[in-house]
């Protein structure tokens, strides 16, 4: 009876301790956050500004006649030189070109009276489209970025030219869109490669360079934080330990950052932090 007894109390007390060590068990995994890491290194970095333009010919002329069109000599998409007489009048008015180019728009007919002026349209149009440059619209945030000179790549059906930034407007300009007024300032970017494959009045994307640094110590983009007064922080992990660390930041890519200090190459950044993670909290590498 009395050995009944002597099991009994030792089954009791293994139940107790497994209890207990299954709550301790718990409680530990319940303070261990999974987390991803990124190993900071020293790599190049290029900053830009990415928007898109329109492509443009460099020269067009435009005709405004009026009156009865006595002789039409080409039609949209033919070539002329410069001095060659496009358009005539029964005025006696005749329109000459200014430089050789293409015909991009006729909006009158032979022995037929010209009534674009009122409509606010021109009679012809020409285009040099042998040299081409592309037209933006920068936002406020953009523009105090970009300068002339800027070196620019620019992409088109996935071909890439070379180009620089030749000229930015000395004032904004406002324009009306879907969602309310837009205040914008105008650029122009020259190519510096030949454009025999660009149409002129489609879209092409627009990669502006206006920062670079070689070897910079950088992370992640997604590994960088902010506290209250808008000061950058990240966590790092010491084996697996969570430490918060002020750093400095420099350029800013698509995808990464500059960190000027706070940080050496081999640390391991966290990615994408929870909320939960908190400096001195242990955790568990998940990559």
């Amino acid at each position: 009876m009395r050995g009944k007894k002597w099991i009994g109390l030792i089954l009791f007390l293994a139940f107790v301790g497994f209890v207990g060590y299954s709550i301790y068990s718990s409680q530990q995994e319940d303070d261990t956050v999974n987390v991803r890491t990124a190993e900071v290194v020293e790599e190049d970095i290029t900053e830009t500004v990415v928007t898109s333009g329109i492509i443009e010919p460099s020269d067009t002329q435009e005709f405004m006649g009026q009156g009865l069109v006595t002789e039409l000599t080409v039609a949209v998409g033919d070539t002329v030189e410069e001095g060659d007489t496009l358009l005539s009048y029964m005025d006696g008015t005749t329109f000459e070109a200014n430089f050789d180019g293409t015909v991009t728009q006729v909006n009158v007919s032979e022995d037929k009276a010209d009534t674009n002026t009122q409509q606010g349209r021109p009679s012809l149009v020409i285009s040099n489209l042998n040299d081409l440059h592309v037209a933006l619209q920068l936002s406020r945030s953009d523009a105090s970025e970009v300068a002339v000179d800027q070196a620019v790549i620019l992409t088109y059906n996935d071909d890439e030219y070379d180009g620089t930034v030749s000229e930015i407007d000395p004032v904004a300009t406002q324009q009306q869109t879907q969602t309310g007024l837009s205040t914008q300032l105008g650029s122009k970017v020259i190519f510096d490669s030949e454009t025999t494959d660009l149409i002129a009045g489609f879209e092409i994307d627009v990669e502006i360079i206006v920062d670079s640094k070689d070897n910079a110590m950088i992370i992640p983009v997604e590994a960088l934080n902010y506290d209250e007064n808008n000061e950058p922080y990240v966590f790092i992990v010491n084996n697996n330990i969570a430490e918060r660390v002020a750093i400095e930041t420099g350029i800013q890519s698509e995808a990464d950052i500059e960190v000027v200090s706070g940080l050496s190459a081999g640390d391991q950044v966290v990615l994408s932090p929870s909320d939960e993670l908190e400096d001195g909290l242990e955790v568990e590498l998940d990559n």
